[in-house]
């Protein structure tokens, strides 16, 4: 299992490397860095009835971010917009030392905006990184925490922010975050902290804002016609608390895409999932039912860039041994490593609880022009 945890890191390294090298290497001489901090205040969302009596704490931390403003006329040609791509480290209290601790956490991010030279102007964020949660899940000291059970985990960010310029080099920003904590389904218990936030800060330019006057120029990458997406995924999960064993999981999609705006795409299809965690699960019950499982599912792409953020809803339609909820959800990130091909991350959710993280391979094509 240490190999799977491997690949992950690996992944997510080459991913990172990718974007920077997308956005240093562009026709532009510089993009300008800035510098931020923030300061938020939250809740937990108790979305499930056991850790419902220690979801009311308050979560409060303070984050420190480091990015750029691409500038260049590549990431212009994408989305017809100048993002910002950064790292965000925070630190998070979730206000019960005993149980919940405290997480420290790394984000990568991309924050895209139209109108980086206005007075007042809106953007909205989406992130995922690594987190180092101190006070995990211990059937002996920590029984109550149901929330994680590993130090490492993955966070998940969404967010919108009401940005000021106050100067030239000074943005105040307000922002409204929802935070997501789990680590994939790597062990068990993993129900996950899901908490909103709201929060001010503020944002120093270190060099000069000058953004260029383009031509909005069509391109190729995310044609305008439909799109064939074809996606290999793999990962691994426990099956219950302590133990150490983890059992594969196998997936496969395949799904039609149809861009209906300049950064913004449409999907739908159907995936399949081999689950062998599932399998396990049934052979210690004495039941014979299949471990596979079939959906339907339909979702939403951003696409910034080589980058794409996509939020989709699936529904079972072929589940012999019932999942708890009918639907799911899915949140990932690929990066467009060629015309053809990505990789990236995905979490699949059953509402609230998470139930894995795993890592992917795409291949695209045309279906038609």
């Amino acid at each position: 299992m240490h190999e799977v945890v491997h690949k992950k890191r690996i992944c997510s390294l080459i991913l990172l490397l990718n974007v920077y090298l997308f956005v240093s290497a562009d026709t532009i001489e510089y993009n300008p860095f800035y510098l931020g901090v923030r300061t938020y205040y939250g809740f937990i969302i108790p979305h499930s009835e056991s850790i419902r009596s220690i979801s009311y704490s308050r979560p409060r931390g303070v984050g420190i971010e480091a990015g750029w403003i691409a500038l260049g006329q590549r990431v212009w040609d994408h989305c017809f917009c100048y993002p910002r791509v950064g790292f965000n480290f925070y630190f998070t209290d979730f206000n019960n030392h005993d149980i919940l601790g405290r997480a420290y956490a790394m984000l990568f991010y991309v924050e895209p905006s139209f109108t980086v030279l206005r007075r007042m102007y809106l953007s909205y964020r989406f992130g995922m990184g690594i987190a180092f949660m101190d006070t995990p899940y211990d059937s002996i000291r920590n029984p109550r925490n149901l929330f994680y059970s590993t130090y490492l985990s993955f966070p998940l960010q969404a967010a919108i922010s009401l940005n000021v310029r106050v100067t030239d080099r000074f943005v105040f920003r307000l922002g409204f975050h929802y935070e997501h904590i789990s680590n994939g389904g790597l062990k068990q218990p993993n129900k996950g902290i899901n908490y909103p936030t709201a929060g001010i800060g503020v944002n120093y330019l270190v060099d000069k804002l000058m953004v260029p006057t383009r031509d909005k120029i069509s391109h190729t990458l995310y044609p305008d016609f439909f799109q064939m997406n074809l996606v290999l995924s793999g990962t691994a999960k426990t099956i219950a608390n302590n133990e150490s064993s983890r059992y594969f999981i196998y997936g496969l999609l395949l799904e039609v895409q149809k861009k209906i705006a300049r950064i913004n795409a449409l999907s739908v299809g159907t995936d399949v999932t081999i689950d062998y965690s599932l399998k396990e699960t049934l052979r210690r019950a004495n039941l014979n039912d299949d471990y596979k499982r079939v959906g339907i599912l339909t979702g939403h792409n951003l696409l910034i860039g080589r980058i794409v953020f996509y939020q989709k809803l699936g529904v079972y339609v072929y589940s012999p041994y019932k999942a708890k909820d009918p639907v799911y959800q899915r949140y990932g990130l690929l990066y467009r490593t060629t015309k053809n091909t990505s990789i990236g991350i995905d979490l699949k959710a059953h509402r609230h609880v998470a139930d894995f993280l795993d890592v992917r391979l795409a291949y695209h094509f045309a279906l038609t022009k």
